[in-house]
């Protein structure tokens, strides 16, 4: 619970984030809980901590290495000049990044020690794993940003061993929250498992699947059934317009299917209905399959090239006309494919998880079940 309270708390401080070329993170590390001991004795990993912590790259207490690029004497009473620096060393995993004065009556390895004398240390691999937890996508940690969020988890750890001394787990505010933080840590879990999509499953869904990804260049020749310029016009005026502009939209379909220019005929259809407005471009696309009406789609996509659809809208006759059509390779949509992948996986889990469960409800206390009052799919829940 305390590693999902640390996220909810630290990720009011990745506002500061700012935008920098994608870098390589550090994977996810599990179990890793911060390292605590009395200063009298030497220093050693508690793998019991409750302040299980994520981490990524971060300030160090540990002195640079020498080789470190410093500023060169040019010789006794002479100006220096600094030489560029070189690249600092990667720290390993387990060096501490962190440590805490003052800490350690809420972990196991600092039983019995007073809590001035107590110490909490946290390692790069711990404090890498938090980081990667908060940070968006694609952006690497600055360390005025790694600082931020080192100096809220050290707030946090000691905000979290007070409340343990006031006896706040046994609240049942605690309880819920522990309920939630546990089931959306778990839902991470999932996330983070189901990211990592095979590329052969890639490839054997877009093989299956391959209507999905078709898309189509269109011309849209739009006739308004009603004149914008005379908004007073009586029902009868109203009803004669629509019905020649309907009998005008068949006769531009047909001139369409002969080839004919979709811009001249729209020009042409506007000019008849005597419209003054300047009719909309009739260029369309491409249209991915699916992102129109779901009737509107199916028709479109089951014409060859060059065939037209006459739509009957509501408020005007729309004429569609495919001039191409494609399927996307997979090289554009396996992206796409991994997130829908991920999405079905996590669904079929939370359902799986879901369903396993059944519970009955007291009728005199909640009332009759109803549609508003059934439970969201879990996808919805996300």
């Amino acid at each position: 619970m305390l590693k999902v309270a640390i996220v909810s708390l630290l990720a009011a401080a990745s506002a500061l984030a700012q935008p920098a070329s994608p870098g390589a993170t550090a994977s996810p590390a599990r179990n890793t809980g911060a390292q605590t001991s009395n200063t009298a004795a030497k220093p050693q990993a508690s793998p019991e901590a409750t302040n299980q912590a994520a981490a990524s790259p971060s300030a160090t207490d540990q002195k640079p290495p020498a080789s470190q690029a410093t500023a060169s004497k040019a010789g006794e009473g002479k100006a220096t000049s600094k030489a560029s620096a070189p690249a600092e060393p990667a720290l390993p995993p387990t060096a501490t990044v962190i440590t805490v004065h003052g800490t350690c009556t809420t972990h196991s390895g600092a039983k019995g020690a007073a809590a001035k004398d107590c110490t909490t240390r946290i390692t790069k691999k711990q404090f890498d794993t938090l980081l990667n937890m908060v940070m968006p996508p694609n952006q690497s940690p600055t360390p005025q940003m790694r600082r931020t969020l080192a100096q809220r988890y050290v707030e946090l750890l000691a905000v979290a061993e007070a409340a343990q001394k006031a006896g706040v787990e046994n609240s049942p505010e605690y309880a819920l929250l522990r309920l939630r933080g546990l089931a959306e840590a778990y839902q991470r879990e999932l996330d983070l498992k189901y990211k990592k999509v095979p590329p052969s499953e890639t490839e054997a869904y877009y093989n299956q699947h391959k209507g999905e990804f078709e898309s189509a260049t269109l011309r849209r020749l739009y006739i308004p059934k009603a004149d914008p310029a005379k908004p007073k016009a009586t029902a009868d005026e109203k009803a004669a317009f629509a019905k020649k502009a309907q009998e005008i939209g068949d006769q531009m379909q047909q001139r369409a299917n002969k080839g004919e220019d979709m811009e001249a005929l729209e020009k042409d259809a506007y000019s008849k209905l005597g419209l003054t407005i300047t009719p909309p471009s009739t260029q369309i696309g491409p249209v991915r399959k699916g992102a129109l009406p779901a009737a509107t789609d199916k028709q479109i996509f089951a014409l060859a090239q060059g065939g037209t659809y006459k739509d009957d809208e509501p408020t005007a006759v729309v004429i569609y006309k495919v001039e191409s059509k494609e399927t996307l390779p997979l090289d554009k949509v396996k992206d796409e494919i991994a997130r829908k992948m991920e999405r079905q996986k996590m669904d079929s889990t939370m359902k799986a998880i879901t369903s396993s469960v059944k519970a009955d409800y007291n009728d005199k206390y909640f009332g009759p079940a109803t549609a508003s009052t059934s439970p969201e799919p879990p996808g919805e829940r996300r």
